[in-house]
Parts: C-alpha cells; sequence; structure tokens
C-alpha cells in the first residue's frame, strides 16, 4: 500500500513548469495590459477618422474607382517620318468614347485621332518625343511616349534619258 501513494519526482516538477509558465503568461498579460500609455486616445482618434470618412459628400463621379484606359501607338523602327511628308501615326488597343491626342512633340501641339489614325506632317528635321494622351470621363492619362527621328526628304534619282543613251 505504501507504493501507491507515493507519486513519482517526474509528476511534480511537471506540475512545477506548468504552474511556472501560466505564471509568466499572466505576467506577460498585465504588462501589457498596464502598459499602454493612454487607451482613451486611441478610441477617439479612430472616431475622428470614422467621422471624417462618413461626412465625404464627394460627387459619385469623383469617387468612383479609376479605371484603366487602354491604348498604344504602332511602333515600327524601319519607318521615320520625313520632312514635308505626311506620316501616319497608328493606334491598337484602343477604347471606344475615350479621346486620343497626339503631341508629335516638335511644339506645335496636340492633334486628336480619329479611329485610330493620324496624319501628321513634320516641318523640321530632329528627334523628337511623341506622346500618346487619352481622356475618358474625366480623366487624362498619358499613356506611351516614344521617340522618332525625323529625316530629310528621300531624293528619288531618275535615270537621265542622256545616261541610257551613252551606255
Amino acid at each position: 500500500m505504501t507504493e501507491q501513494m507515493t507519486k513519482p519526482a517526474g509528476k511534480n516538477r511537471e506540475l512545477i513548469l506548468l504552474a511556472l509558465v501560466a505564471l509568466i503568461g499572466v505576467a506577460g498579460l498585465l504588462a501589457l495590459q498596464f502598459g499602454r500609455k493612454n487607451t482613451n486616445s486611441l478610441s477617439d482618434e479612430r472616431s475622428m477618422v470614422q467621422s471624417g470618412a462618413q461626412n465625404n459628400t464627394a460627387p459619385e463621379a469623383v469617387s468612383a474607382p479609376i479605371q484603366k484606359i487602354t491604348g498604344e501607338l504602332v511602333t515600327r523602327n524601319e519607318e521615320y517620318p520625313e520632312v514635308g511628308q505626311p506620316f501616319v501615326f497608328r493606334m491598337t488597343n484602343f477604347a471606344q468614347g475615350a479621346v486620343y491626342e497626339l503631341d508629335p512633340g516638335d511644339g506645335s501641339g496636340r492633334r486628336a485621332f480619329t479611329d485610330g489614325e493620324l496624319k501628321y506632317i513634320y516641318q523640321k528635321t530632329g528627334e523628337f518625343q511623341v506622346s500618346l494622351y487619352a481622356r475618358f470621363e474625366g480623366q487624362e492619362v498619358k499613356l506611351q511616349t516614344i521617340k522618332k527621328e525625323v529625316k530629310v526628304q528621300r531624293k528619288t534619282q531618275k535615270p537621265a534619258i542622256s545616261d541610257i543613251i551613252e551606255d
């Protein structure tokens, strides 16, 4: 009978360790609770932010989420505009209802696209930064900027009749 009454030493150690962990946990929670600086000011700040958001009386068009306007210029590196000759700028992925404008970069101002195309004549040579803009439902976005080099007009050489006769 005396053997059943004695507890093994390992169980006492487990109980002591469990009680110690519980005390440390309670002490940590108390430290966090009393460690707050001023709990009233935090709730006041939250209520001011909420009431400020509720007083927002912006019109629906302004507070609506911003939509992505698509559109980009078709660029081919082998195509160079020539001075005095019409050059056609083309667009892809353009949205119906949006107004697209091109700034040719030569200081002449923006020009509007029609059905995804714009013919423009450069008056001088040089390298220009061409920018594509779009306007839709009150917002304006700069979609793309590319560099275009404007070259001097190519001269087509017509063979002279004298060259043909001499041969």
